[in-house]
């Protein structure tokens, strides 16, 4: 099945479509990372859980990453590559965004999740120091993690079948070697 091409888009939308892949492969081994190593009926220290915690945040800041407008003014519009979500897929990724904007990427100060004590040493100088206890558990349940990675393999498709498309009318547009402006820098 062919789709039609939307409008050529922008050098800076084409950027942002081609980062996009690799910004889901990220979210998506992540992911797959996390299911491989982390038995939700398993018990495990806090540093194992924190581990656990590190492929989920990774897994988040990757997918919402295209879909967050950098400051270049661009975003990923999965319309403008063919994609569309139903109610429930369009529902999953505003609640991973959702979890991007108040948890995991600024930690908002409404869904903070901790608790404070005081530990009392006694002795000579007896003295009282805050013990941190910080919530480690995982933010996305088994499900939810399920229906995030059909999300993933739906864009990731979706961003491969555009790239052929737009690659079959305007094959010159993949033949470059794309270097950030900070290493540019460096070599001058």
């Amino acid at each position: 099945m062919t789709r039609k091409i939307p409008a050529e888009p922008s050098e800076e939308q084409f950027h942002r479509i081609v980062f996009s892949i690799w910004d889901f492969q990220q979210a998506l081994s992540a992911l797959t990372f996390l299911a491989e190593e982390c038995d939700l009926t398993g018990m495990y220290s806090r540093v194992e859980l924190r581990r656990f915690k590190c492929y989920e945040t990774q897994s988040i800041i990757s997918f919402a990453r295209p879909f967050v407008t950098s400051r270049s003014g661009i975003q990923l519009s999965a319309k403008r590559i063919g994609v569309t979500f139903t109610p429930e897929e369009r529902k999953h990724r505003n609640q991973i965004l959702l979890l991007r904007n108040k948890i995991v990427a600024h930690s908002d100060t409404e869904e903070m999740h901790y608790k404070v004590e005081t530990l009392e040493f006694s002795g000579t100088n007896s003295f009282k120091a805050p013990w941190f206890i910080f919530d480690e558990s995982l933010l996305l349940t088994e499900n939810q993690r399920r229906d995030f990675e059909s999300l993933l393999r739906k864009l990731i498709n979706g961003l491969h079948e555009f790239a052929f498309q737009l690659c079959k009318s305007n094959p010159e547009r993949f033949e470059f070697y794309k270097i950030p402006i900070s290493v540019q820098k460096q070599d001058v």
